[in-house]
């Protein structure tokens, strides 16, 4: 049975879609089959794994609104151990299209039930915001993976983060299920800079069992990749953005090996 880990954090530009893509494909290098679903409307995650959000046919507005089947919505990628869903522009009107279905937030929940266990990790890339949209990644999610710029508004932002996942807690609790931080990730660390450092020691403070031992520096490599469609992986394979997200995706992997274990 995979893994369903939601990506998120309401505010913008904290790394959560140069994460989903990268984490995507470093999971797939140690062997793991991976699905990534972007539910954010501006398709970066999709246009970031090489397809254009104009050609897309079927996409995530078209499983969660028009009711398709989810494996009719499944594009191969370019890495064997890699599938997305795509998104498009049509998602934009998601929440108003599904304004009178019932349970709205618990659609893509249902979707995923049919092909959990023919993936090791479902990676879920949410916009930046804390809407309806989110509400169904969340819902549909085992875990959350909150990325976390080193500057101060993106960590005055985690504790929206947190406290929305604990309401959804809340609601899972009642019916047996559960949704845990999965870790909270530092990204876009510059290491001349002291406040990235202060604020990473914050995060660890808030969060000492919770805060990847993994940091994403900012790194010119990691802006290069989407505009060549691939991860980082696929375009400096040795740069150090590519190692650190190597790093992650091993300590997600040993990390749910020692729960499973225990």
């Amino acid at each position: 049975m995979g893994k369903i880990i939601a990506i998120a954090n309401q505010k913008g530009g904290v790394g959560k879609t140069t994460t989903s893509i990268n984490l995507g494909s470093a999971l797939s290098s140690y062997g793991k089959k991976v699905l990534l679903i972007d539910l954010d409307e501006q398709a970066n995650a999709t246009i970031g794994l090489g397809f254009s959000r104009e050609l897309i046919d079927i996409s995530t507005y078209d499983l969660l609104v028009l009711n398709v089947p989810i494996e009719n919505c499944i594009y191969k990628t370019n890495d064997p151990h890699l599938d997305l869903i795509p998104s498009s522009m049509k998602l934009a009107k998601l929440e108003t299209d599904i304004l009178d279905i019932s349970n709205k937030e618990l659609i893509l929940e249902s979707k995923l039930a049919s092909i959990k266990n023919l993936y090791d990790f479902i990676l879920i890339d949410c916009p930046p915001s804390l809407g309806i949209i989110s509400d169904n990644a969340l819902f549909a999610a085992d875990s959350v993976l909150i990325p976390v710029e080193c500057e101060y508004f993106a960590y005055d932002a985690l504790t929206q983060m947190v406290n929305k996942i604990n309401q959804v807690q809340a609601i899972q609790n009642q019916k047996g299920k559960t949704l845990t931080i999965e870790g909270v990730l530092l990204t876009k660390l510059d290491n001349r800079n002291v406040i990235g450092y202060r604020i990473m020691e914050k995060v660890k403070e808030l969060f000492p069992t919770k805060t990847f031992k993994t940091v994403i520096s900012r790194s010119s490599h990691l802006q290069i990749a989407p505009m060549q469609g691939k991860p980082v992986l696929k375009t400096e394979y040795h740069s150090r953005a590519s190692r650190e997200y190597r790093e992650l995706a091993n300590e997600i992997i040993t990390n749910n090996q020692n729960i499973m274990e225990k």
